[in-house]
């Protein structure tokens, strides 16, 4: 299939909304032909609706620039990246937190028990930095783009901020949340020129 007879590209993420994704588009007969595991580029020819499958900190890279009409990406990144897009609907799944962890065995029941010049690890650096403004701390940030729960087992950090599902990964590291900062679910977005021009097309998904 030629991308000229393509309607419309979708942005979907890898991991944990992946799955969830291709059920919600399968909803509106969307489903995608794929020969290897390794193809990042899917088609449905019936449908003429082509699928990029991307790292989901991308999706809103891709939806802003163009180079999807639409996107599923969850709360936190629109949060986090705030880019040029058309937030069209929670669609309700992919539920997680964003929350302040620290070490079990410390003595931080709160942010308020966080001492002064504290030091912060996380990928959500602007999240973070709202938050420590919120609450009227005097922390530091540090940036992760890896496994963020290591920080405090090494002393990188006095605590962390980072997203949870279940809980599982912060229990096995020792660690555990004392606020919740944002609870996050999966959101549809879309290109603000595609959604002028191809809003007749997207009809399907604004219902």
């Amino acid at each position: 299939m030629k991308d000229k007879d393509i309607e419309l590209t979708i942005a979907i993420p890898k991991g944990y909304l992946h799955d969830e994704g291709y059920q919600y588009l399968s909803k509106f007969g969307i489903n995608f032909d794929s020969k290897s595991s390794r193809e990042l580029v899917f088609y449905d020819r019936k449908s003429k609706v082509k699928a990029l499958l991307v790292r989901p900190s991308d999706v809103n890279v891709y939806v802003e620039h163009g180079s999807a009409d639409l996107g599923i990406v969850g709360l936190d990144l629109l949060k986090e990246q705030s880019p040029d897009v058309v937030k069209i609907k929670n669609l309700g799944f992919g539920y997680c937190k964003l929350v302040l962890a620290v070490k079990k065995d410390s003595p931080y029941k709160d942010s308020n028990d966080l001492p002064a010049n504290c030091k912060i690890a996380t990928k959500f650096t602007r999240l973070a930095n709202d938050y420590i403004q919120k609450k009227g701390l005097i922390a530091e940030v540090v940036k992760l783009y890896g496994s963020v729960e290591l920080a405090p087992i090494v002393g990188l950090g006095d605590a962390i901020i980072d997203l949870v599902a279940t809980g599982s990964t912060l229990k096995a590291n020792n660690l555990i949340p004392i606020e919740t900062i944002l609870e996050s679910t999966a959101f549809l977005i879309a290109n603000p020129v595609s959604f002028k021009f191809k809003k007749s097309r997207m009809s399907p998904f604004l219902m």
